[in-house]
């Protein structure tokens, strides 16, 4: 299935979920990625959920795993930086619903340990559909070879996307409420 198919098929399957199953789901996805992976004391990118999009909350993982966390902001060239989370001061919400620190320090993306990935669906090869602009591929592209890119999913992956492009990028893991998805 191509990438524009998916991105509507995937808005509409989040939707169709109530609240309480993408708190619940959420929920096992944080202690599955805490149980799974090596989290305490790294530096960790990790993405805030977007309310209107209905994303994973991540919320959580900030007060929950004892690691460093950096944000990620939209750069007016639609590349991404990345800010350490210190408090919720620092956060605001953008102009397209994202929550992002609006001050902080930032990280080269190189130091980076880990980078927890927004998706709508992935494959199983770890390829994955966005929402279409391209920011996680020209950001993990940069990023240190021995870093783990994870995506967080309420879905389980499908089997193929028939669309790929040069510059996707596949991620390592993929978690979901049932499972770690290991794509290495």
């Amino acid at each position: 299935m191509d990438k524009a198919t998916l991105r509507q098929q995937y808005k509409e399957l989040r939707k169709n979920l109530s609240a309480t199953e993408r708190e619940n789901a959420s929920a096992a996805i944080l202690k599955r990625a805490a149980t799974y992976f090596d989290l305490p004391h790294k530096k960790i990118s990790l993405f805030l959920p977007i309310t209107r999009f209905l994303e994973i909350n991540t919320w959580p993982f900030l007060k929950e795993i004892p690691a460093d966390f950096y944000l990620p902001v939209v750069q007016e060239n639609n590349q991404l930086t990345h800010i350490k989370y210190e408090s919720m001061a620092q956060i605001k919400v953008n102009d397209w619903g994202i929550p992002e620190p609006i001050f902080g320090d930032t990280i080269q993306v190189e130091l980076l340990d880990i980078v927890f990935v927004p998706l709508l669906a992935i494959d199983q090869k770890g390829y994955r559909v966005g929402y279409g602009k391209g920011f996680y591929d020209q950001f993990l592209i940069n990023c240190n070879p021995t870093c783990i890119f994870v995506g967080l999913s309420y879905f389980d992956p499908i089997p193929e996307i028939s669309d790929l492009h040069e510059f996707d990028i596949p991620l390592h893991y993929c978690v979901t409420p049932s499972e770690v998805w290991d794509f290495r």
